[in-house]
C-alpha cells in the first residue's frame, strides 16, 4: 500500500481548525488534482458536539459541485478528537461512507496535537502511513 502525500500547508491549517473549534469536533473535507492531497475544505460541524461531527448536506453539495467545475479529486475526509486519541471510534465506523478516500483524526488529547490517517478495510479502518511534502518542489 501507498503512502498518502499531503501538503505540509493543508495538515497546519487541519489542525489550526481543530484547535479553533475546541471543545467541538470539527470536520473537512479534502481534495487534490491528482493524488497529492492539496486543498483542504472547512466544513462546519452541524452536529454541534465534542463527540461527533456531520456536514450538511448544502456544504456536501458545494464541494462535490466544485470538484466537477475544477476536475479536482475528492482524496479525504477528516475531523478532530478534542479528548481522546485518533483511533477511530465506534460511531465513525458506523458512519463513513467514503470508502475510496483516506480519513484523518487530529487528536488534541495531549499538548502537541497527533494525526492519524486511515483507509477503510474490510469493514474496519486500517492506519496506513503518510507522507508530508512542501507545496511546491523547486525544480531546477
Amino acid at each position: 500500500m501507498t503512502d498518502v502525500v499531503i501538503h505540509r500547508e493543508i495538515l497546519e491549517q487541519m489542525i489550526q481548525h481543530a484547535r479553533r473549534d475546541f471543545p467541538l469536533e470539527c470536520c473537512g473535507l479534502l481534495s487534490g488534482s491528482g493524488e497529492t492531497i492539496d486543498h483542504t475544505w472547512p466544513a462546519s460541524n452541524q452536529s454541534q458536539s465534542p463527540r461527533e461531527f456531520s456536514v450538511s448536506a448544502k456544504e456536501l453539495f458545494a464541494f462535490f459541485k466544485e470538484l466537477r467545475q475544477t476536475g479536482r479529486r475528492h482524496l479525504g475526509i477528516y475531523h478532530s478528537h478534542p479528548r481522546s486519541g485518533v483511533l477511530p471510534s465506534a460511531r465513525d465506523i458506523e458512519e463513513y461512507h467514503y470508502t475510496d478516500v483516506s480519513y484523518w483524526i487530529i487528536s488534541l488529547e495531549n499538548d502537541e496535537p497527533d494525526c492519524g490517517c486511515f483507509r477503510w478495510h474490510q469493514e474496519g479502518f486500517e492506519r496506513i502511513p503518510f507522507r508530508v511534502v512542501p507545496e511546491k518542489v523547486d525544480t531546477v
